[in-house]
């Protein structure tokens, strides 16, 4: 849904991720920046279908679209939700949460929502599903998240430099998703290179690397250019560059 990040462009929606685990029939959102609404518009899925949402930390670009999709949940003529509405992250999430429902009772809906509460280690089940999360290296707390259904492995990043917890969270991953927010020359804290992103992606053993949340400096660079930054770092495995719209089959 968006492989940008917190800076503008019609293009590159902020982060989120739409997931359809086939074993469960179910439809989860993985973080849910800006224009999340929109962008499951124009992949023709509906935001009134939506289970479960894996938030990884509170930072407008990964978590912008929530109250939006509660208010449209409710609001929308014709349309009454009865099953519960499931949101995981930390500890900050819920009171991200909790602080605009009491700001705005409007949005207290009839309908459940059920905040789950996740920190480092966590081990979660969701019927055929095992989920994990580890705490990543950014500003705030930030989880990364670990899928485990259907003999398949699939795992988020989320923000964060280069940390053994995201290593260890991305072994043997099948789909490993790693920001790739700037160009091997110009690190930034908190976020990681097109080079660390290799580098991360070769110690866990990942089988596919999708590499997302672009900002400006990569998004200016050639595929060709991206690709060669990230093989410097030893990585042998399938590289694919995020792109808002892309369907990937795991």
């Amino acid at each position: 849904m968006g492989s940008g990040s917190c800076v503008p462009s019609f293009e590159r929606f902020p982060s989120s991720y739409f997931f359809c685990p086939l074993q469960l029939k179910e439809s989860w959102l993985v973080d849910i920046g800006e224009g999340a609404l929109f962008r499951l518009s124009e992949a023709r899925e509906s935001y009134k279908d939506i289970d479960r949402i894996f938030i990884s930390h509170t930072h407008p670009d990964h978590i912008g679209a929530l109250i939006p999709l509660i208010l449209a949940l409710k609001y929308t003529p014709g349309f009454e939700r009865s099953k519960p509405l499931f949101i995981y992250g930390p500890e900050s999430v819920r009171e991200y949460l909790d602080m605009h429902l009491d700001f705005a009772p409007y949005l207290k809906c009839d309908f459940p929502i059920n905040f789950v509460s996740c920190s480092s280690d966590n081990d979660i089940e969701i019927e055929k599903c095992l989920i994990k999360t580890k705490k990543m290296n950014h500003f705030e707390t930030t989880l990364g998240y670990r899928w485990f259904f259907g003999g398949k492995v699939i795992v988020y990043g989320a923000d964060g430099e280069v940390s053994e917890e995201l290593i260890n969270l991305s072994e043997d991953a099948d789909l490993l998703i790693l920001e790739s927010s700037y160009p091997k020359d110009k690190p930034s804290s908190g976020h990681l290179t097109t080079f660390e992103a290799g580098k991360i992606a070769r110690e866990a053993g990942a089988k596919k690397l999708l590499l997302s949340h672009f900002y400006p400096e990569v998004v200016g660079m050639k595929e060709e250019q991206i690709e060669t930054e990230v093989r410097n770092s030893g990585y042998q495995e399938e590289i694919v560059l995020a792109k808002d719209l892309m369907t990937l089959k795991i």
